[in-house]
């Protein structure tokens, strides 16, 4: 990702191989999607750098063929941003996504932030 924002302690994608619903390259697809919700509230808004705070917390259900259709993973980050003023902020929460139905046509996953504090820095 070059001229992104520096990433910090996220475990390497072959890692994870529980995380390949997600893609080659979860990092790069959290940051996308990160980035896009902060520019939905703030236009002007830069990501200057994410740090995962640990490792990902990951849960997965099966169907009743004990196929995992469904899986969870929570990263707790770290977000530097600049707001559209220019204020630096550091920015404390869970980032999740959610995948259901898995392997079928009907497959989706979301994701949202949950905010658990931001501090002007």
């Amino acid at each position: 990702m070059t001229g992104g924002p520096e990433l910090y302690g996220f475990p390497p994608p072959g890692m994870l191989p529980d995380l390949r619903w997600l893609g080659p390259d979860y990092v790069s697809v959290l940051v996308y999607d990160l980035t896009r919700g902060l520019l939905r509230q703030d236009t002007g808004t830069r990501v200057m750098g994410v740090r995962c705070e640990g490792e990902p917390e990951l849960t997965a259900a099966v169907d009743p063929a004990g196929v995992i259709r469904a899986h969870d993973v929570t990263f707790r980050l770290q977000i530097f941003v600049r707001d559209g003023a220019g204020r630096p902020w550091r920015l404390t929460g869970s980032w999740t996504y959610s995948g259901r139905e898995l392997g079928t046509p009907t497959a989706s996953i979301t994701h949202f932030w949950q905010l658990h504090s931001a501090e002007a820095v």
